[in-house]
């Protein structure tokens, strides 16, 4: 095992395209503004008599997409995220007519190696959901556009929002039929949640500054346990991210992969990528994990924070359907036919994004040196226009990156233009962390 040569001090853990932030707010009267709010700010059913609303959600690369509305806007798309305390408004692209009430000027520190970034907090806005809507919501604005969870997920996303969905209502995420369904608190009686129970398991969370933590526990290649505190984040679309190594157990693998993990809100994110032993949540037990450890340059936790290890995504938690109750501090989790599949990862050695999101344009964006794809000759910039021969027109991103996460000893044969050069660069998937 290799030892981590320093602490990971300081925010969040990043999936490969997700954003992950840390709402630190340089002015105190900034930061009030929001807290003295918040207990004001709650989400409802707009017919006082629904008990439940089912939602459909899109989900790519494991993240929930779902449809909301500020302040009588056209469709917005938003991932559900319990990663984040606040509604943020990422990108603007695409709306027409949208306003916001008063705002004021803030700085936010998020993942990176780069600089605070410039936002507006705007409160007092009407959010609307299918069936629901809340007042007095608080709304944080980026000053400039973040346009990279656009590009990596491959159609155009506005924002996040987070607590105020998950303390509004239980929560109940239902991944294999891609549904979401919002119980009144008051409504959801015990016979529903007995029968909920069955083949499940209750993980108790604990709700700090507007988010869930629970415990688990990780084993290294000696099968030596080490307990783990980890924000539980639906906005992540890997397994584990760890980046504070709280107990001596907890190392980065031999056999692991330095490479590009993201671009966080504060720029770019390198660090290794490996595959620990076991990691057990609850009753539920996973072999060979893929986990990403997040440079110390890229994380910054606030004081709060000490003693997180890391975060959970939703790799792991897409193989059950989960419910989470912030009031009653429960999690339930009860696997669904994803429970046994394998833990993937890009086996290409490639990052590839849509510069123009919903338009199925694929450019290369980073490589890894050594990799498949670098060895075959990709560039940085290569825009790929077929794979195995059918034009990549017919595809979506989400199909792109399934096929790079494939197998090892996968051939593909990838049409590339490069400035006013057409060629093709053949390359066999690898897996260099098995």
């Amino acid at each position: 095992m290799m030892k981590a040569k320093s602490k990971y001090k300081k925010p969040w853990g990043i999936g490969i395209v997700k954003l992950m932030l840390v709402l630190i707010f340089v002015f105190s009267s900034n930061a009030y503004l929001i807290t003295a709010q918040s207990s004001l700010i709650h989400l409802h059913f707009k017919k006082s008599r629904t008990r439940k609303i089912d939602l459909r959600f899109e989900m790519i690369h494991n993240l929930i997409i779902i449809p909301a509305f500020i302040n009588g806007s056209d469709t917005l798309k938003f991932i559900l995220d319990t990663g984040v305390s606040h509604t943020m408004i990422t990108s603007l692209n695409g709306t027409q007519g949208i306003s916001f009430n008063f705002a004021r000027e803030i700085e936010l520190f998020g993942l990176g190696s780069g600089r605070e970034v410039k936002a507006f907090h705007s409160f007092g806005n009407v959010i609307e959901l299918p069936g629901i809507i809340g007042f007095n919501h608080n709304v944080i604005i980026l000053k400039e556009e973040f346009d990279y969870l656009s590009q990596g997920l491959g159609t155009q996303i506005h924002g996040l929002i987070g607590y105020d969905v998950f303390d509004s209502f239980i929560v109940e995420i239902d991944y294999t039929s891609k549904r979401l369904t919002l119980y009144d608190p008051k409504h959801f009686k015990s016979r529903k949640k007995k029968r909920l129970l069955k083949k499940s398991d209750i993980i108790e969370m604990e709700i700090r500054k507007r988010k869930p933590y629970i415990n688990a526990t990780i084993y290294n290649d000696d099968n030596e346990a080490a307990e783990m505190n980890l924000l539980v984040d639906t906005g992540a679309s890997h397994a584990i991210s760890i980046f504070n190594f709280t107990d001596d157990k907890m190392e980065i693998p031999d056999n692991s992969l330095y490479t590009f993990i993201g671009i966080g809100l504060s720029g770019e994110i390198y660090g290794h990528i490996g595959r620990t032993n076991k990691i057990a949540v609850g009753d539920f037990k996973f072999k060979k994990p893929i986990v990403t450890y997040p440079d110390s340059e890229s994380v910054q936790l606030t004081d709060f924070e000490n003693d997180r290890s890391g975060s959970l995504g939703a790799d792991i938690l897409n193989r059950f359907t989960v419910i989470f109750d912030y009031h009653g501090k429960e999690m339930i989790l009860r696997p669904n036919s994803n429970y046994k599949k394998e833990f993937r990862y890009n086996l290409s050695g490639i990052d590839i994004t849509t510069p123009v999101p919903d338009i199925p344009i694929f450019e290369i964006t980073k490589i890894r040196k050594g990799s498949p794809a670098w060895i075959a000759g990709l560039e940085e910039g290569d825009q790929i226009v077929t794979i195995n021969g059918i034009e990549t027109s017919e595809y979506s991103l989400g199909n792109i990156i399934q096929m790079l996460q494939s197998r090892a000893g996968r051939k593909l044969t990838v049409g590339i233009r490069r400035e006013n050069q057409h060629f093709l660069a053949k390359f066999t998937l690898e897996d260099p962390i098995k």
